[in-house]
């Protein structure tokens, strides 16, 4: 069986880490729809969770958890503990072939997404920094999940783009597929 790496190449990754941290410190404390925010490290995580490598995604998590702790006014390690469990989850969830602009992708983002702001919005209120329970799960959940789904296009975008011309995942091998053939099924017949 011939399997090849169908996540974004190194220099993709290092360029859609670095706008992902421009966004997040320059525009994204700038633009509040509805009380949400841009929240660009989730797409980060989102996104390079979605290759299926848990350990990049894990790493990945993490950072970039730690990174919007610290440039937030939020406690910090919420995030942090948030995005690196649900990349683990999401690189779990998604398989090697959902990596890019794809509607299984989109979904699946999707899901990510709500469940990580609108835990995020519970950790909030349970930790005192909000006081109502609509403006924690509606401002911070619902409509920070909504805005970062809309970033994430582009994302995935760029990361489905960079697989193009490299080769995926294939599951033929020298001797054909990896499937077996109705006649390994006649030989198991002939040997009772």
């Amino acid at each position: 069986m011939d399997f090849r790496d169908s996540g974004p190449s190194q220099r993709s990754l290092v360029i859609l880490a670095v706008v992902a941290c421009v966004i997040q410190v320059a525009l994204s404390p700038q633009i509040s729809i509805f009380g949400g925010r841009f929240n660009a490290m989730l797409v980060l995580a989102g996104t390079l969770a979605l290759t299926g490598n848990a350990p990049r995604a894990v790493y990945v998590g993490f950072f970039a958890g730690l990174f919007y702790d610290l440039t937030a006014s939020v406690p910090v390690g919420l995030m942090t503990l948030l995005l690196t469990i649900g990349s683990f989850a999401l690189s779990h969830v998604s398989n090697a072939g959902t990596t890019g602009f794809s509607g299984t992708s989109i979904r699946l983002f999707f899901v990510f997404s709500i469940v990580v702001c609108l835990a995020n919005g519970i950790g909030l209120l349970l930790l005192g920094y909000e006081g109502d329970i609509l403006i924690s799960l509606g401002a911070h959940g619902l409509m920070s999940a909504l805005l970062s789904c809309a970033l994430a296009v582009p994302f995935l975008m760029v990361a489905g783009s960079a697989n193009q011309g490299r080769g995926g995942f294939t599951a033929k091998g020298k001797g054909g597929t990896r499937f077996k053939s109705s006649s390994s099924g006649k030989r198991l017949r002939n040997l009772r």
